[in-house]
């Protein structure tokens, strides 16, 4: 594999990844085979839904545990493992946890261990570079809200997630404005240190207002963005999402990105691969489009590259070899 070294040959290039959900995993499984690394992933700390809500409401696990372990098993370089800690258990009193999510959740309770430690003692267990880490934007715990067009108010990250279940709901009334925190947190301080540090940052491909924009919401990470000096490269969606992207073209994904920034970012990844017709019949029963990139006109930081994958049930991914790939140049 190409090596991405260019910004000094005695230390790795220092990259921070931002997103949740599988769309950041997938990103991080690609950047692990890179040489010449040092990644740090920057998850959001807003979930309040699936395991994740259950332990929350159980245990007091805080909306970070998810995503931040998903980060990890996706850096995990025994593939078989990285699998087992993915995967639900069916029944019984762990029926919809995984084995990730309960082993970061009895870390993180230890007495007197210190968040950071518990997510090294699991980085180190599960065999993660001791370059790489994963960490939440906010240790503290907070609501994901949003506005919406019609003047209403939707609080909850799983009720944003699923918002066009409703059957009521309807893009023009029920369009997302804006997204905030209640209450407001503070960013914390490895995830701000990790953009302010970084050589290159890249945002990944995910749902837009419930796993991307909500890293950028604690407080301190705006200021983090104006001081750090790293090119900042967008990997777009390949689809859009009902209920938070309805009518999104890639312009209005890069317009959203750009204002939380504070920025404009240096490059921009989108898949070239065809979508064969089949699939995208498969997405239009849900209301789900290509992500149009019409609008850009010839902006010079388009870069047009195959990343698309499927997976035998016909669902769309971003494939990590591909992305090895496309990233390998891009950050360079």
């Amino acid at each position: 594999m190409t090596s991405t070294k260019t910004v000094s040959e005695d230390r790795p290039l220092r990259i921070a990844t931002i997103g949740g959900g599988g769309g950041h995993a997938q990103v991080l499984k690609g950047l692990k085979a890179l040489p010449g690394l040092a990644i740090t992933a920057v998850c959001p700390g807003t979930d309040s839904g699936g395991s994740t809500g259950v332990l929350a409401r159980e245990y007091g696990a805080v909306g970070w545990l998810g995503d931040l372990t998903k980060c990890i098993a996706a850096l995990t370089p025994d593939e078989t493992l990285a699998d087992a800690l993915i995967a639900r258990f069916e029944g019984g009193p762990f029926h919809g946890h995984s084995l990730k999510n309960i082993l970061m959740l009895g870390l993180a309770r230890a007495n007197g261990v210190p968040l950071q430690k518990a997510i090294w003692m699991m980085e180190r267990m599960c065999g993660v570079d001791p370059l790489h880490h994963a960490v939440p934007a906010s240790a503290e715990p907070a609501e994901l809200c949003a506005t919406l067009t019609s003047g209403g108010e939707i609080a909850g990250e799983t009720n944003i997630d699923t918002l066009a279940r409703n059957p009521l709901w309807s893009p023009d009334i029920h369009g997302i404005e804006r997204i905030f925190l209640r209450p407001a947190v503070r960013a914390w301080g490895p995830a701000t240190e990790a953009i302010v540090s970084a050589d290159r940052i890249v945002v990944c491909p995910g749902d837009l207002y419930s796993s991307i924009l909500p890293v950028f919401l604690p407080q301190g990470m705006a200021r983090a963005f104006r001081r750090t000096k790293a090119r900042i490269v967008v990997v777009l969606n390949i689809m859009t999402k009902r209920g938070e992207t309805d009518g999104y073209r890639a312009e209005d994904f890069v317009r959203e990105i750009e204002n939380k920034i504070g920025r404009r970012c240096n490059a921009i990844l989108y898949n070239g691969t065809p979508v064969p017709e089949a699939a995208l019949a498969r997405y239009r029963m849900e209301r789900k489009v290509r992500l149009s990139m019409n609008g850009f006109g010839r902006d010079p930081r388009l870069v047009k590259v195959p990343l698309l994958g499927i997976t035998p049930e016909g669902w769309l991914y971003h494939d990590p070899r591909l992305l090895a790939r496309a990233l390998a140049k891009a950050l360079k």
